[in-house]
C-alpha cells in the first residue's frame, strides 16, 4: 500500500495504541484514526489491580503516551464512542454517532470485557480504569473484601486489598490458585504466600450466587456454606470482544482468527492483542493471549504487515505479576509438558524461599518457565523456548 492511504484501529488499548505508534515510526504518512469505546486515551491495564488500586499510580500515570503526543503524531484519537458495524465488502465503518469511516487497512484491536456470570451481580469486576477508580474508592475505608477467583488478578486484587488494612477472603472453584497457567505445586507456594498474609483462602468452592444485602454481600455455594462482605469482585478472566467480527462475517475461533501476518479471514482486515487466536508449530491448535506484551508485540508486528513490510509473529505467551513484593513470571506452555506435575520439570533454587525457577520439557526442548524472584533468568528462559535449544543447551546456559 501507499504511504498515504487511511488506516483505521478499532480499539484504544495498548494494542491499538502501540500500533499506531509504530505506524509512524515505520513512515506511515496517511491518516490514522484509533477508535475507542473507553472516554479515556490509552492507558496500561496491569496497574489496575497493583498500583492504580493502591493509590500510588493516578490516571496521568498509566497513560501510554502523553495527550499532546497523539496531535504531534498527527494520529486522530476518538474515544467513548463505539463501532456499530463493519462491511469488508465496501471497507466501511458505522460508528455509535451515525457516521460513517472509510478505510483501505483496518486493524482490530478490540480486547475483551470482564466475565460476568450470571447469579453474580452483585459483585464488581475490574477490567477498567473506571472500575479500578471506584473500587479505589470502596477500599478506601478499608472495609470487608470478597474476592471470586484466585486466578492473576484476583490474587493481585487481594494482596492490594492487604497492603490497603482490608480484611480478604478469596473463594476460588479449583483446588489451587492460578490453575489456568501454573502448576498445582506452585499454586500451592501462592496458597501459602497469602494465607501468610491475612488472606482467608477457601478451594474447591462452586459458587451458586453473590447477592447484595443492606451490609454489602453475601456468596453462597451450592453446598450451601456462605461468606459476606462489605465489598465483592468477581476475577474470573475476561470474554473477547468478538462481535463486530462475527456480525462482518469474519473467522472467530475462540477469538478472531489470525494467521502468522496477523491477517484475519477478510481482506486488508488485520487483528492484534488480547482478541486474537493465533497458533504456534510448538503447540498446535489455537490460543489466545491475555497480557499486555502479547499486545505491544503483536500490535508492533501487525501494523509493519498492514504497511506491506512481512513480519511473522509467533509468540512465546507470558504472565506476570507481583504480590507483596514476590515477582512471579510464567511463559510459554508448561500444562503442554511430558508430565504436568511434580515430576515434570526441572526445580532450580528453593520454591519456600520464594526464590527459583521451573523448567518444563516435552521430549527434550523446553515448552514452558515459571519464576519466581528471578527475572533476569525468565527473560532468558522466555528466549530459549522460542529459539528450541536442547535440553542439554539450555541447562549448560543457566
Amino acid at each position: 500500500m501507499t504511504s498515504t492511504e487511511p488506516i483505521v484501529i478499532v480499539g484504544a488499548g495498548l494494542a491499538g495504541a502501540t500500533a499506531a505508534q509504530t505506524l509512524r515510526a515505520e513512515g506511515h504518512d496517511g491518516p490514522i484514526v484509533v477508535i475507542g469505546d473507553e472516554p479515556e486515551r490509552p492507558y496500561w491495564r496491569p496497574p489496575l489491580s497493583k498500583g492504580l488500586l493502591a493509590g500510588f499510580a493516578q490516571p496521568e500515570h498509566i497513560a501510554v503516551a502523553a495527550e499532546s503526543s497523539w496531535a504531534e503524531r498527527h494520529i486522530e484519537l476518538r474515544t467513548g464512542i463505539g463501532v456499530r458495524e463493519l462491511d469488508p465488502g465496501t471497507r466501511t465503518l458505522d460508528l455509535d454517532d451515525g457516521s460513517r469511516l472509510r478505510y483501505h487497512r483496518l486493524l482490530l484491536a478490540t480486547g475483551g470485557r470482564a466475565r460476568r456470570v450470571p447469579g453474580m451481580d452483585g459483585a464488581r469486576t475490574l477490567r477498567t480504569q473506571a472500575e479500578a477508580l471506584a473500587l479505589r474508592e470502596e477500599l478506601a475505608g478499608k472495609p470487608s473484601l470478597l474476592v471470586i477467583g484466585a486466578g492473576l488478578i484476583g490474587l493481585e486484587v487481594a494482596a492490594t486489598a492487604r497492603s490497603l488494612g482490608c480484611e480478604v477472603t478469596v473463594l476460588e472453584m479449583s483446588g489451587v490458585p492460578l490453575a489456568r497457567i501454573a502448576p498445582p505445586w506452585l499454586g500451592g507456594v501462592y496458597a501459602t504466600l497469602h494465607r501468610s498474609n491475612g488472606v482467608d483462602l477457601h478451594l474447591g468452592v462452586r459458587l451458586s450466587e453473590v447477592t447484595e444485602t443492606a451490609d454489602g454481600v453475601v456468596a453462597t455455594a451450592e453446598d450451601g456454606r456462605s461468606w459476606s462482605a462489605e465489598v465483592a469482585v468477581a476475577a474470573l478472566g475476561m470474554v473477547p470482544e468478538t462481535e463486530l467480527a462475527v456480525r462482518a462475517g469474519l473467522a472467530v475461533q475462540g477469538g478472531i482468527v489470525v494467521d502468522e501476518l496477523c491477517r484475519t479471514s477478510a481482506p486488508g482486515i488485520f487483528a492484534a492483542g488480547d482478541v486474537t487466536s493465533q497458533s504456534h508449530p510448538l503447540l498446535g491448535g489455537r490460543y489466545r493471549i491475555e497480557h499486555y506484551s502479547n499486545a505491544m508485540e503483536q500490535a508492533s508486528a501487525a501494523a509493519r504487515n498492514l504497511l506491506g513490510i512481512e513480519t511473522p509473529y509467533t509468540p512465546v505467551p507470558s504472565s506476570t505479576s507481583e504480590q507483596y513484593g514476590v515477582q512471579l513470571a510464567v511463559c510459554g506452555w508448561p500444562a503442554a509438558a511430558d508430565v504436568f506435575d511434580e515430576r515434570g520439570h526441572t526445580l532450580r533454587g528453593e520454591p519456600a524461599e520464594l526464590d527459583f525457577s521451573a523448567l518444563f520439557w516435552k521430549g527434550d526442548r523446553l515448552v514452558g518457565a515459571a519464576c519466581v524472584g528471578r527475572s533476569e533468568e525468565f527473560e532468558r528462559l522466555r528466549g530459549m523456548i522460542a529459539d528450541q535449544p536442547s535440553m542439554d543447551d539450555v541447562l549448560a546456559s543457566l
